[in-house]
């Protein structure tokens, strides 16, 4: 009998703290600073107290990525949406904009991926312009040429591919592959370059087929972006998935041409992105092969598949 009422009072106790601790008040979310100003191409850092995912209510006039770090795209405000991963805890913080932060690209560089057209190259600069070619005894003909132009901002690519190599476009997938911290000590996936030191892939389909049957058609690029986290210059399959936390790339098409344009501290990267300098690789696919791989060099008996180093692109400032 005795020992009975012990267990029952040692249950209602237990049972006690159980509800005690079930209705302890839980932390409210809050993030650092709650408004802030920033300049066109500069970046503010936010910060929360705890798990949380971040958007932005204008992704054009400022953006933010998965580790609450805020870019200013143009002037204006928007609200950055802090939200707790493990409760229903949400903080807001007001983002202003200012011009001034960047120097003036220079005339014709404010790029467009909505007009139709690819003229607003032709104004760039030539020596501020990355570029590469496929030569006519490459193993992979599939993509004729590439352009890159990359501001404080921005990163902008042109590539011409070839429509007699590129016939299945129920899915096509097109890569990017980025040298984020231009540093040969991370990365890896050797396969299309020599330089095995890819450390984001970003893979998305430049043609998919309409929902009901027909030859595929010109897609709007949305990306999953990759990072690698194998070896450093292993190759393979290691690839980890990372939260996208905003918009970050739009593209047009073009007769053969496709044109993207990237908002650069947008793209998620565990590596970082260095300041002056990364690098860059494209491919195109068939059936999963690749059918196109820029840079490339010609096909020779002792480089049977063209492999050369990615293409170096010099941030404007």
């Amino acid at each position: 009998m005795k020992a009975n009422k012990f267990f029952a009072i040692a249950l209602a106790a237990l049972t006690l703290m159980a509800c005690n601790k079930k209705d302890e008040p839980q932390a409210e979310l809050k993030i650092t600073p709650a408004q802030a100003e920033v300049s066109v191409g500069a970046t503010v850092q936010l910060s929360a107290n705890m798990e949380v995912t971040w958007s932005s209510s204008d992704a054009a006039i400022a953006g933010v990525n998965d580790k609450g770090l805020v870019t200013g795209i143009k002037e204006g405000e928007a609200t950055i949406t802090a939200k707790a991963v493990k409760s229903n805890g949400m903080a807001t913080c007001k983002i202003t904009v200012k011009a001034g932060g960047v120097t003036p690209p220079p005339a014709g560089a404010d790029i467009s991926v909505t007009d139709n057209s690819i003229d607003d190259w032709k104004a760039l600069p030539a020596e501020k312009v990355a570029s590469c070619e496929c030569p006519d005894a490459a193993a992979y003909l599939g993509l004729k040429g590439a352009a890159v132009y990359a501001d404080a901002v921005y990163i902008n690519v042109l590539v011409e591919y070839d429509p007699e190599e590129i016939v299945d476009r129920s899915w096509t997938p097109f890569h990017f592959y980025f040298n984020t911290d231009n540093s040969d000590a991370t990365g890896g996936y050797g396969d299309q370059w020599n330089d095995a030191n890819t450390d984001i892939l970003m893979e998305g389909a430049v043609f998919a087929a309409p929902e009901e049957g027909g030859e595929g058609v010109p897609c709007e690029y949305v990306p999953e972006v990759f990072a690698w986290t194998g070896e450093v210059g292993g190759t393979g399959w290691s690839w980890e998935g990372l939260t996208i936390a905003a918009p970050f790339c739009t593209s047009q098409h073009v007769g053969n041409f496709i044109e993207f344009k990237m908002i650069r501290e947008l793209i998620p990267t565990t590596a970082g992105w260095n300041d002056n300098e990364f690098g860059i690789g494209f491919d195109i696919q068939q059936s999963w092969e690749s059918v196109g791989i820029l840079p490339i060099e010609a096909a020779t008996e002792e480089n049977p598949n063209g492999h050369t180093v990615k293409l170096q692109v010099k941030i404007n400032k």
